[in-house]
């Protein structure tokens, strides 16, 4: 797989170029990649910040509790 994005292959005596990353790949991978994900980890996040505040009656949440 990593030998994909090297160098231009020749089909038919055409050299073809190599793959490249473009800026609407980026853009595609932020928004159905990236943005999904985020997405997902922030309703996590919430879900756990209130079992910790409400149900468990913590005070603080996450990394701030350990200093």
């Amino acid at each position: 797989m990593a030998s994909l994005f090297k160098r231009p292959i020749r089909i038919h005596g055409h050299l073809v170029p190599a793959r490249r990353w473009t800026g609407r790949a980026v853009l595609y991978a932020l928004l159905y990649i990236g943005l999904p994900i985020t997405a997902l980890m922030l309703i996590l996040d919430g879900i756990g910040w209130l079992v910790a505040t409400q149900l468990l009656d913590m005070e603080c949440y996450g990394v701030g509790c350990l200093f």
